[in-house]
């Protein structure tokens, strides 16, 4: 902070001598804050927050579009759904910049809560009474195999999953991705479940996993395009398809920008299939 010490003191003494309290206990080891200073800590916090909020608000109503957005997307949105969703969204707001965040959902869910990133993206519904969320694209788990698999493209019916699959090794996302959540939940439905299972925590792992036929997965059909387009993954189809959602989170008590506002409305108000082709 290029502050001197004795500068820091001194102004600590003016806020002691202005609240007439006592704001910090001293001593030879530590500084720790008396209940007078950790509320008047508490109370600057939000006076800071609130100059944020009001330099924001006022910079939407005389200036174009602009600002910095913070988002946090889990793994499977962030790396394959949206970088497309900002490069059509830059086209139509070049002026806003983006830091992005990405992490499994329970790690986007916990920083949404937190009010620390200013949207959260997420496979599979979360839960939260302080969250507003919404869902904003349709997804399919498709099971997939290597393209030398015995069963590659093949038809099966549920009855035989369990059966022709037992004893090939199951790849599954780790401990906190939904799309480990959503592929558990298709197993339960089809009654199968795995003996063998490998963890693996990204999806583009678990995708050359299955390419080098180290086992079978079950991923979201946005991850796999170029894959499937390439014929270096087959599917499997064995039911009728499983779906989940992809959803939008906004803290219902965080100051909204007008680019964040622009962001949200962008993704819910239109069809994102031609965009994600």
């Amino acid at each position: 902070m290029n502050i001197s010490q004795p500068a820091i003191s001194q102004n600590i003494h003016a806020l002691e001598d202005y609240y007439g309290a006592k704001l910090f206990e001293r001593s030879s080891k530590k500084v720790e804050l008396t209940q007078a200073g950790a509320t008047l800590y508490s109370y600057a916090t939000e006076i800071l927050e609130l100059h944020r909020i009001a330099k924001r608000a006022v910079s939407d109503l005389v200036e174009l579009v602009t600002g910095k957005l913070t988002i946090g997307a889990s793994f499977t949105v962030g790396e394959y759904v949206l970088p497309r969703l900002l490069a059509a969204f830059t086209r139509k707001y070049p002026d806003v910049k983006f830091s992005v965040n990405i992490g499994n959902t329970e790690y986007v869910h916990e920083h949404a809560r937190e009010n620390s990133i200013d949207i959260g993206l997420v496979e599979g519904l979360v839960e939260d009474p302080q969250l507003e969320i919404t869902k904003f694209l349709d997804d399919e788990l498709i099971l997939i195999v290597s393209k030398n698999h015995p069963l590659a493209g093949a038809s099966i019916n549920p009855e035989e999953i369990a059966v022709k699959l037992k004893d090939v090794p199951f790849i599954i996302r780790e401990e906190g991705s939904g799309t480990r959540l959503a592929v558990e939940q298709a197993l339960e439905r089809l009654h199968f479940n795995p003996s063998n299972t490998i963890t693996l925590g990204s999806t583009q792992a678990i995708k050359e996993a299955v390419e080098a036929n180290l086992g079978i997965t079950m991923l979201s059909k946005w991850t796999l395009r170029k894959e499937l387009k390439l014929g270096s993954i087959k599917p499997i189809r064995c039911c009728n398809p499983i779906t989940r959602g992809f959803y939008l989170l906004l803290h219902k008590e965080k100051f909204q920008s007008r680019a964040c506002a622009e962001f949200a409305k962008f993704i819910l108000d239109q069809d994102l299939t031609p965009i994600l082709a």
